[in-house]
């Protein structure tokens, strides 16, 4: 979708890039790799196919995805300032974000909800709303930098985006229906029964399984619960203070 296309996050732990036509050879390579894309439940596409995906990612009003990059020096160089020098900071294309700092990436899938009514996941939206679910998937893809808590850094710094701009997210497809609104109902995840790793992260972040077992693909399905909203978000604040992550900002991003 188009709305963060202009955005960058910058944090002193990891920045969020909207996804460019610029990414995509480095995003090819790391999808060269069997088990990254086993781990991804992705498909091996050309290098054509990846710029159409991308594409397809800026354009279509259901999926949200930043490439995730670690701190150029520039931004590194903000360690040390006041909130206005941050927030007047500007993400430069090819330079806060050269291949070399790219490691992975944090998207959004929105789907009607199909579960019927849930008493103990009641939003707060008018009886006509179409109550829309949140799908979120997360890649570190550069071994180097697995296993420094960078995983659980995006996610929780994606949810926050996700949950303060939600209805900017949901009003991106608003036209297609032409009565009522949309709400956000919950966030989940699936995520395949070998993946001990991942299935550990989201879990110690909150996310609970909806099942005993895994579904009939193997996966779990697990989910967050976003109401009450200000104690979801003070919640998450509090674990990315202890997560190292001393200051964040949406700023301007700027393509050359």
């Amino acid at each position: 979708m188009r709305l963060n296309e202009s955005t960058a996050i910058i944090t002193n732990k990891l920045v969020f890039v909207p996804y460019e036509a610029s990414h995509v050879p480095t995003y090819s390579e790391w999808m060269s790799s069997e088990a990254l894309r086993e781990a991804t439940a992705s498909e091996r596409l050309s290098l054509p196919e990846e710029y159409a995906m991308q594409k397809s990612w800026r354009e279509d009003a259901d999926k949200l995805t930043f490439i995730l990059s670690s701190p150029s020096n520039g931004i590194q160089s903000l360690n040390n300032s006041d909130d206005a020098t941050r927030k007047g900071y500007t993400v430069i294309e090819g330079i806060d974000d050269e291949p070399s700092n790219l490691i992975g990436d944090v998207n959004l899938f929105l789907y009607e909800d199909d579960d019927g009514d849930d008493e103990d996941e009641q939003t707060e939206g008018v009886a006509n709303e179409i109550a829309m679910v949140g799908e979120i998937e997360l890649m570190v893809a550069r071994d180097e930098y697995q296993g420094q808590g960078l995983g659980k850094v995006a996610v929780l710094v994606f949810i926050l985006y996700v949950l303060r701009h939600q209805q900017d997210i949901l009003m991106q497809d608003m036209a297609r229906y032409e009565k009522g609104g949309k709400t956000l109902k919950h966030l989940r995840v699936k995520i395949g029964k070998e993946n001990i790793r991942s299935l550990g992260l989201f879990q110690k972040l909150g996310f609970k399984k909806t099942t005993e077992e895994p579904n009939y693909f193997g996966e779990w399905e697990l989910r967050l619960k976003i109401q009450p909203l200000n104690e979801v978000e003070n919640g998450i604040e509090d674990i990315l203070r202890g997560c190292g992550v001393e200051w964040r900002e949406e700023v301007e991003f700027k393509r050359v």
